[in-house]
C-alpha cells in the first residue's frame, strides 16, 4: 500500500521550501532538525523521487517539488479556510460577513439591507469595510464570505459576480492642453505619465494606463500608495489619470479637470468568494446581488 501524504507533511514540505533550509523549517515549526528530516524523506518515499536538491547552502525544490509545493499551497489553504469558516459559524446563528473598502461602502450597505430584507432571517449579513490590500485574503482565508471589489485584481482562488460596470474619467493638470476639453479620445494621451500603484502587475498597470483594451504607449510615472498621492502628483503636473466616474466624489480635485474619455474600459464592480465555498447562504447573497444589477 502506498504511504499516506498528511495534513501535516505539507506543511512541512511549505516550510522548508519557503526557509530555504531544514534547521529553519525546523524552528519555525516548532520541531527538532532531525525529525524534520525524516518527515520530507518521508514524502519523497511516498511521491517516489526527490522533492528537494541539498548543497552546502541549504535546499532548493526540484521540479516535482515545486509541482508539489504549488498543490500544498492549495491545500493548506483550504483547510485553513475551512477551519476559519467553521469557527466563524454556530448551531445557532449563520452570519455572513460581506466586506468592502471605504469607497464601496454605498454599494455594501445597499447589498447587504436588500439581502436582511429578503433573506436575513435565515442567514443574515453583516457589512465590514476593510482595507483593500487585505479583502481578497480574508476571503481566501475564510475570514470573510463575500467581499465587494473592483477590478483589477489577483483571481486565484476566486469566484465573482458583476454587479454593475462604471465609466472611467480622465483626471488631468488643470494646465494640461486638453483639461478645458469634455470629451476626448485614449489616443489623445498616449506617451502620457501615468502613476503607477505600488505591489502592482504589469496587466494591472496598463488598466489605470488606459492601455488594456489596445496597448497605446505610456509612461511609468510616480509610484503611489493611496488616493491621496494619486491625485496629488495630477494636480502638480507629474501624470495623468484614470479614475471611476462613481468615486470621484471621494477625491479631492484642487486644481484637477476631469474630462470624459470615449474608448476606456469600464471599471467592473464584482462580488467575490473563495472558489471552494460551498454555503447555500453565500449562493443566496450572491443571486440577491445579481438580481439587483442593472441589465
Amino acid at each position: 500500500m502506498a504511504r499516506e501524504i498528511e495534513l501535516r507533511h505539507f506543511r512541512y514540505l511549505l516550510a522548508v521550501a519557503q526557509e530555504g533550509t531544514v534547521s529553519g523549517a525546523a524552528a519555525r515549526l516548532g520541531m527538532t532538525q532531525p525529525a524534520l528530516s525524516r518527515a520530507i524523506q518521508y514524502v519523497e518515499s511516498a511521491v517516489g523521487t526527490a522533492l528537494f536538491e541539498r548543497g552546502h547552502q541549504g535546499v532548493t525544490l526540484t521540479p516535482a517539488g515545486q509541482a508539489l509545493y504549488a498543490d500544498a499551497l492549495v491545500v493548506d489553504q483550504a483547510a485553513r479556510t475551512a477551519v476559519a469558516r467553521a469557527s466563524r459559524h454556530d448551531l445557532q446563528e449563520t452570519r455572513l460577513r460581506v466586506t468592502a473598502r471605504g469607497c464601496e461602502v454605498d454599494i455594501l450597505q445597499h447589498l447587504v439591507s436588500h439581502h436582511n430584507a429578503t433573506r436575513g432571517a435565515h442567514a443574515p449579513a453583516r457589512g465590514d469595510v476593510v482595507d483593500g490590500g487585505t479583502q481578497l485574503a480574508e476571503v481566501r482565508a475564510g475570514d470573510a464570505d463575500v467581499t465587494i471589489v473592483r477590478q483589477p485584481f489577483d483571481r486565484r482562488g476566486i469566484d465573482t459576480e458583476l454587479v454593475r460596470a462604471d465609466r472611467r474619467v480622465a483626471l488631468l493638470p488643470s494646465a494640461h492642453p486638453l483639461a478645458a476639453r469634455k470629451v476626448i479620445e485614449r489616443a489623445d494621451l498616449a506617451d502620457e505619465v501615468f502613476p503607477v500603484w505600488s505591489d502592482t502587475t504589469d496587466e494591472h498597470a496598463a488598466y489605470w494606463a488606459g492601455a488594456d483594451r489596445d496597448a497605446y504607449p505610456w509612461k511609468p510615472g510616480p509610484v503611489v500608495t493611496d488616493a491621496a498621492q494619486y491625485t496629488a502628483h495630477i494636480r502638480l503636473g507629474h501624470a495623468v489619470g484614470f479614475v471611476p466616474e462613481p468615486l470621484l466624489p471621494e477625491l479631492t480635485l484642487t486644481g484637477i479637470s476631469v474630462v470624459q474619455v470615449r474608448d476606456l474600459s469600464p471599471s467592473r464592480v464584482e462580488l467575490a468568494w473563495s472558489d471552494t465555498a460551498t454555503s447555500r447562504h453565500i449562493a443566496y447573497f450572491v443571486q440577491n446581488a445579481a438580481e439587483l444589477a442593472p441589465a
